[in-house]
């Protein structure tokens, strides 16, 4: 329903924002017009979610594996424009700029970090361009024009230039301290920051790029903060945000840490979804809170981190010692940024299969509470039916692929799930769901 736990910690991190340019804050993006997702009519449940799972078009397929093209490839391209700054000279250069604007050595980080995301940005862009204005364009999602979808990528990277600021500046201190053992402080560092990234985004970062309104008073409210209290959420409103400005897209979630949660849908779930299907969908997102997801995948990712900033301490400084003409004196120099981050974004692409297998765990999880909360396995199916629909989703997936790839199980395997669910159960298409009149 949302990105994978998995992909909104990577999103959150500064480390990967450097690569990123915080894309993920800032939605893709088509032209505007008659609101290119929204159904003509109320929206009606899937025919027969409990019957034999559909085979996927053509336009499944397409827009599903130029997803998966786009993952490997966008990490080849943020990594090959990391090398090409630590090896082609331009990264000390780049120091040597900041070094001349600069008072002292924190000032002299932090406008090297800025001088560093602006290359990544510039370089990254015909690429975002591609993946998230032209064909998001091209399949029919996207409401913005290239100006508005433009704007949203420069909030992003004005957020980008300062947490990333504020980050490496502490960590390169840590560098210059503690020398050969920073990268224990370094590991420590990104988690304490990871885990405020989660807590303030909701209320301070996502408000940039949309219009968060309380969703108005209806069953559907009423419904959706019932089950909250009832599975001890302490939620006192439910939040609607203007995702229709950007995308046809549709999404809900459950997000914020240490106090800021928030239950959120997106306009467009509102508008093509019932109210039956969208309450399994919410069921799902209390179930990432109620299980303790967040806090779980954190405490599984800080064993990735720290074997990555061990990994990145030890490669990087062979790099950096064997190679003087790469003109970086050590590592506590600012110049060494691009091969610490070429390292590290090297070490979670491969170790994405395991990020994400873990990530399929806690979202299966998370579907078989939705679906113990709500009872309702028939608007589950429906949903998961719906989402590969709509948003062109496969249903079959290739399980390398799936493996290899997907933070989420396969549509395919959870509208089998459902299904599964009801028989279990045994609840019929014509069995009235929980909480409505017989």
């Amino acid at each position: 329903m949302r990105p994978g736990l998995a992909n909104a910690a990577l999103i959150a991190a500064p480390l990967v924002l450097l690569c990123a340019t915080a894309a993920g804050w800032a939605a893709a993006s088509t032209p505007p017009g008659e609101d290119a997702g929204r159904p003509a009519e109320a929206p009606a449940m899937e025919e027969h979610p409990l019957g034999d799972l559909p085979a996927d078009d053509p336009r499944m397929e397409s827009y599903a594996h130029g997803n998966y093209i786009l993952r490997v490839v966008d990490f080849l391209w943020s990594a090959g424009l990391l090398a090409l700054i630590a090896f082609s000279g331009f990264g000390a250069t780049l120091q040597t700029w900041a070094g001349k604007a600069a008072r002292g050595p924190n000032q002299k980080v932090a406008m090297y970090v800025a001088l560093v995301t602006l290359a990544m940005f510039a370089g990254s862009l015909p690429l975002a361009v591609y993946g998230g204005f032209v064909r998001e364009r091209r399949f029919g999602f996207a409401n913005q024009t290239f100006a508005a979808w433009l704007g949203d990528r420069g909030k992003a990277l004005l957020v980008a230039v300062v947490l990333q600021a504020l980050f490496f500046t502490v960590l390169y201190a840590a560098i210059r301290r503690l020398g050969r053992r920073w990268w224990l402080a370094g590991a420590g560092l990104s988690m304490v920051f990871l885990v405020m990234a989660l807590a303030v985004a909701p209320v301070m970062i996502a408000p940039l790029f949309n219009t968060f309104e309380p969703l108005e008073d209806g069953p559907l409210r009423t419904d959706i903060l019932a089950m909250a209290r009832s599975q001890g959420i302490p939620a006192e409103e439910v939040y609607e945000v203007d995702a229709s400005r950007q995308s046809s897209h549709s999404n809900a979630y459950v997000a914020g840490l240490l106090g800021t949660q928030r239950i959120v849908l997106y306009d467009t779930l509102l508008q093509q979804f019932t109210p039956r299907e969208i309450k399994v969908v919410m069921g799902h997102e209390m179930g990432h809170y109620v299980l303790n997801h967040i806090w779980r995948f954190v405490a599984f990712l800080s064993v990735f981190v720290l074997l990555g900033f061990f990994l990145v301490d030890r490669v990087s400084r062979r790099i950096v010692e064997g190679r003087p003409a790469l003109g970086i004196s050590s590592l506590s120099e600012p110049a060494s940024l691009p091969v610490l981050l070429l390292v590290l974004d090297t070490f979670l692409f491969l170790a994405g299969p395991a990020l994400s297998t873990f990530s399929r765990i806690q979202e299966h999880q998370a579907d078989e509470f939705g679906l113990d909360a709500t009872r309702d396995p028939v608007a589950g199916a429906s949903a998961f039916l719906k989402f590969g629909r709509l948003d062109l989703g496969e249903y079959h997936v290739h399980p390398w692929i799936e493996a290899l790839l997907c933070s989420h199980p396969s549509l395919g395997s959870r509208v089998r799930f459902a299904q599964d669910y009801a028989r279990q159960h045994g609840i019929t298409e014509e069995t009235p769901a929980a909480g409505t009149a017989p």
